[in-house]
C-alpha cells in the first residue's frame, strides 16, 4: 500500500466540495484511515483478552490493502488524466511519486535491519541475501516471494509487497494514459479487471500449492487499481453513471458474495474461493463504497469519513503502514516484558497501536511533510 497523492478534484458540484489543486480531501483521507485500521487490526489480532472475541472480524483486515489499491487507482488515474499532454508530464509524475514513496521506504529498510538483528550488530550479508532485502531494495520482492512461494527471510519486510505491486503498475500506466483516448483507457482498465480475475483462476488451478502468486503479483492484483481508475474516468466523462441506482445494489450484492465466501471458506486470503471470486467481490465492494462516497450517498458514510480521527489516520497512513510492524516488534521486545503483559494479548494490541500511531505522527510532521514541500517544484501547470 502506498500513500496516494492528495491532489484531486472532488466529484460533487457543491461549492464546498470544489477543491483547489493540492487540497486534501478529508473524506478520502477518512476512507484511507479505515483502510489502515483494517491492516492494523489484521496484523495486531490478539490471541487472548477481550478483543480476541473479535478475532474473525479482525482477520478480514488484510482486505484493507485492497481498499488502498482502489483509492490509489482512483486518485492517481485522476491526476494523470488531468495532466496528460502537458509539459514534463511523465517526469513530474515520477519525481513527485518518488519524493512521496522512496525516502521513508528506504529509511524504514534501515530500521528493519536494526530491529531484525537487535541486540546484535546488523549482519548486512544475511539481511541482503537470505533475508531478501536486496529484492526489496529493487522493488521486486513480491516476485521473489512468488518464485519461492515463501515470505521474505527477514519477516519484517513482509508488508512491503503491496508497495511493489503499485510501483510496478505505475511505471507503465502513465504512458498508457498519455497515449490513448479516455474511452480506450476505460476499455483497457476493464480488460485489466477481467484479466486479473482469469489469471488468479489460472494460477489457482495450475499452481494450487503456490498461494502467494495470486496474492502478491501485480498482474493478479491490478483489478483493484483498475477499478479505481475506471471511477476516475467515469467522474470526468460519464458522471451520471456514478449516480446509477445499480451502484448501491451492486455493492450490496458484492458484499453478500464476500460474506458467503468468508463464512464457507474462511476469512483468510488463502482459500481458492477467496483468491478468485472473493478478491473480486471485495474489490467491487470497496469500489462501490468509493463511488457512494464521492457522490455523497449516503450522508452517514460522508459524515463517518470526515471524522477527525479517521482523517488523521488517513493523513499519516503511509508512515503507519511502514511503521506498524516495527511498532509491534518494539512492543514484543521491550514494552511487553517491561510491563509484564500477556504476549500478543489485547493489551499489547493497544500498546502497539499507540506506538505505531505516535511514530507515524512524528514521521509525518518532521520527515514526510518536509520532503513533500519539494513536490511543488514538479507541479504541471
Amino acid at each position: 500500500m502506498s500513500q496516494s497523492p492528495p491532489v484531486v478534484a472532488h466529484a460533487a458540484a457543491t461549492p464546498r466540495q470544489q477543491r483547489t489543486p493540492g487540497a486534501r480531501i478529508s473524506e478520502l483521507d477518512g476512507l484511507r484511515g479505515i483502510a489502515i485500521l483494517l491492516v492494523l487490526v489484521f496484523h495486531y489480532t490478539p490471541s487472548s483478552g477481550p478483543l480476541f472475541l473479535l478475532d474473525h472480524i479482525f482477520q478480514i483486515g488484510w482486505s484493507g490493502v485492497d481498499l488502498f489499491f482502489v483509492l490509489s487507482g482512483y486518485l492517481i488515474t485522476g491526476i494523470l488524466l488531468d495532466t496528460a499532454g502537458r509539459r514534463h508530464y511523465y517526469r513530474n509524475f515520477i519525481v513527485r511519486r518518488t519524493l512521496r514513496i522512496f525516502p521513508l521506504y528506504y529509511a524504514c529498510l534501515l530500521l528493519y535491519a536494526f530491529l531484525t538483528f537487535y541486540p546484535t550488530p546488523v549482519r548486512w550479508g544475511d539481511y541482503m541475501g537470505p533475508g531478501d532485502a536486496a529484492w526489496y531494495l529493487a522493488y521486486i520482492g513480491n516476485l521473489k516471494a512468488f518464485v519461492q512461494n515463501a515470505w521474505p527471510g527477514a519477516a519484517i519486510l513482509t508488508p512491503l509487497w503491496s508497495l511493489q505491486v503499485e510501483e510496478q503498475f505505475y511505471l507503465s500506466f502513465p504512458f498508457i494514459v498519455g497515449a490513448v483516448r479516455r474511452r480506450t483507457l476505460a476499455r483497457i482498465l476493464f480488460a485489466s479487471v477481467v484479466v486479473a480475475f482469469l489469471l488468479r483462476v489460472g494460477l489457482t488451478m495450475a499452481m494450487p500449492k503456490n498461494l502467494l502468486g495470486t496474492y502478491l503479483l501485480m498482474p493478479s492484483r491490478m483489478d483493484a487499481l483498475a477499478m479505481g481508475g475506471l471511477v476516475a474516468i467515469a467522474r470526468r466523462e460519464w458522471p451520471e453513471h456514478l449516480k446509477s441506482h445499480w451502484i448501491p445494489r451492486g455493492t450490496a450484492i458484492s458484499a453478500l458474495i464476500a460474506v458467503v465466501v468468508c463464512v464457507i471458506w474462511g476469512e483468510s486470503p488463502w482459500s481458492g474461493a477467496m483468491r478468485t471470486l472473493g478478491f473480486t467481490a471485495i474489490d467491487l465492494v470497496f469500489t462501490g463504497v468509493l463511488v457512494l462516497l464521492i457522490t455523497g450517498r449516503p450522508s452517514g458514510l460522508l459524515a463517518l469519513c470526515r471524522k477527525r480521527p479517521l482523517v488523521w489516520l488517513g493523513t499519516i497512513s503511509y508512515g503507519l503502514y511502514l511503521l506498524h510492524i516495527p511498532a509491534l516488534t518494539a512492543a514484543d521486545k521491550w514494552i511487553v516484558p517491561a510491563l509484564r503483559l500477556a504476549p500478543r494479548g489485547s493489551a499489547e494490541m493497544m500498546v502497539a497501536m499507540a506506538i505505531a500511531i505516535g511514530a507515524a505522527t512524528l514521521s509525518w510532521l518532521f520527515f514526510e511533510s518536509q520532503i513533500l514541500k519539494w513536490k511543488e517544484r514538479f507541479t504541471v501547470r
